[in-house]
């Protein structure tokens, strides 16, 4: 009869745990790998004017300068109407006052284009800031 060795169950569980080194390279191989290749999207935005908040001093109430052209090309600012030789001086006064650097267009749907394009350069001669344009609304 041959002599078999057994090894016991306790010789083949040793004190030794597994070596993590290897898996812990390669987490840290993933996470520069994610890292590098991540993209950062820079959204755009308006930059907005916020009021300062000061109780010390006075807010100084700003109106709308709002200008309306009509389909046949008349202009008014403030309801009442403008001739284009006197739409440079009129803008100057009512941004006085308004105490409003900037203008409203409300352009007919149906107005020709040279009229806006009037009122814009009359608003850079009379050296508006800001110049957004409205839309009527459908009802």
């Amino acid at each position: 009869m041959a002599l078999v060795h057994r090894r016991s169950r306790s010789s083949l569980v040793g004190d030794e745990e597994p070596d993590l080194t290897p898996l812990i390279d390669c987490v840290f191989l993933l996470l520069i790998f994610f890292m590098v290749t991540t993209v950062f999207i820079h959204t755009r935005g308006l930059d907005v004017d916020l009021p300062a908040k000061s109780e010390t001093t006075e807010q100084v109430e700003r109106k709308d300068i709002n200008i309306v052209i009509d389909a046949d090309g008349r202009i008014q600012i403030g309801g009442e109407d403008v001739t284009a030789a006197a739409l440079v001086g009129r803008l100057k006064e009512a941004m006085q006052t308004a105490n409003n650097d900037n203008i409203v267009i409300q352009g007919h749907t149906d107005c020709a284009q040279e009229h806006v394009v009037l009122v814009v350069d009359a608003a850079r001669a009379a050296e508006v800031k800001g110049i957004a344009f409205a839309k009527e609304e459908a009802f």
